[in-house]
């Protein structure tokens, strides 16, 4: 990885993205029993992909609030509707997805020209948010970036978000325990067997959910 010395996040948040993670990390540390472990594995600058499990409403902030980079993150096209509300979405470093459609393959060519900037980018490879805290398998589509990008792959696991508040909640459960746990970084020599191998993009999202899977709930502080 890169010096830390010698480089830096390669752009200053937005004023909107800048107050929602303030939000995010306040919301999360006063409502819920919010700790983060493992925040060292990310990278300083320089591109990544930070690769979380969905159970929750709460996991996208969560994962946010634990890292100190500027994160882009997917949202609903339908909500960058000319405007106000499409800039606002904007400046909160979301990219548009169309997720009825199946593969949108400009939400993709937006994420790997962000990759190529030296940009950080959270994908929930699960593909939506799933009914229980068993991790589902990982869609293809996380192999395809991964192998068109070759960048670091930071594998997250969040413990507690499912009780905290799931889909089937009508209103979250304060102060329900809500872990964040970044894994060491998986490099493109590791996870990827290159263009020959038949099922290259399954292969690759199978190794990413394996390393994901092989976070352990964290040990209390001391």
């Amino acid at each position: 990885m890169a010096n830390d010395a010698m480089c830096n996040d390669p752009m200053r948040p937005p004023l909107f993205f800048a107050l929602g993670r303030w939000f995010c990390r306040t919301m999360v540390e006063d409502f819920f029993d919010f700790e983060c472990w493992g925040e060292e594995h990310i990278p300083s600058c320089g591109s990544c992909i930070l690769a979380a499990n969905h159970c929750s409403f709460l996991d996208p902030p969560a994962v946010v609030a634990g890292s100190a980079r500027n994160t882009f993150s997917f949202a609903r096209k339908t909500l960058f509707k000319a405007g106000i509300r499409g800039k606002f979405f904007s400046q909160l470093l979301t990219i548009p997805v169309d997720r009825d459609g199946g593969g949108d393959i400009s939400a993709i060519r937006n994420v790997l020209q962000l990759l190529k900037a030296g940009q950080a980018v959270l994908i929930f490879p699960e593909g939506r948010r799933v009914l229980s805290e068993e991790i589902q398998p990982f869609k293809r589509g996380i192999g395809l970036i991964a192998a068109k990008a070759r960048v670091p792959i930071i594998p997250v696991r969040v413990f507690g978000s499912h009780r905290a508040w799931s889909p089937s909640m009508d209103h979250p459960k304060f102060f329900t325990s809500l872990r964040v746990a970044y894994g060491p970084a998986i490099l493109p020599e590791s996870y990827d067997p290159g263009p020959a191998h038949p099922e290259r993009y399954n292969f690759i999202a199978c190794y990413i959910r394996s390393a994901l899977v092989a976070i352990s709930y964290p040990v209390a502080r001391l």
